[in-house]
């Protein structure tokens, strides 16, 4: 018998780190009023995701159904598919820069890699439908140079917090556990 590349398990905790994205975007808000500072909570989860599953194809999966998740819940600023869109390309590129940096995030340099990295999709993604739906994107670039830096910094934050999480998962024995139980 064929054995599939993620077992049932994998993929229902891949749908709770997606459901995790989702609360904690709902729950967590935090009145920055910068663009991009809700990245330090979904990279931390994305690059934990990766890690408690480790396969090429796991962050994408977080993304993609997070991005269902939330477009069938309202969630996001421009509409559906812009909010899919988005949410799925920061799973899509995080997994991309894994697969690069051969995906190590208990790095802490890889980690905030994967945190700048998959935040700043998130942000070309936004700044491409600006384009594509005709915004004034010789206004918009004024503030682009700031969102850019707050996407950086959040992401990176977003990294160092998903490293911290999986160090601290790593001390109480969560991989341990789910070696023996595989």
């Amino acid at each position: 018998m064929k054995q599939r590349y993620f077992s049932t398990f994998q993929l229902i905790l891949l749908a709770l780190f997606s459901a995790l994205i989702i609360v904690a975007k709902i729950a967590l808000r935090t009145p920055l009023q910068l663009s991009g500072h809700s990245g330090i909570f979904w990279m931390a989860i994305i690059i934990v995701g990766a890690r408690v599953v480790p396969k090429l194809g796991a962050s994408s999966i977080i993304g993609v159904t997070s991005g269902l998740l939330a477009s069938f819940m309202g969630l996001g600023d421009f509409g559906a598919l812009n909010t899919f869109i988005s949410y799925a390309i920061v799973g899509v590129v995080s997994d991309l820069i894994l697969w690069i940096l051969r995906g190590n995030t208990e790095n802490i340099v890889v980690a905030i890699i994967v945190g700048i990295f998959g935040h700043l999709g998130k942000f070309l993604t936004k700044w491409l439908f600006g384009i594509i739906t005709g915004a004034p994107i010789g206004f918009v670039a004024l503030g682009l140079l700031r969102a850019f830096i707050s996407y950086v910094v959040f992401g990176a934050i977003g990294g160092i917090l998903g490293w911290l999480t999986l160090k601290a998962l790593k001390r109480a024995g969560f991989f341990a556990y789910m070696a023996e139980k595989r």
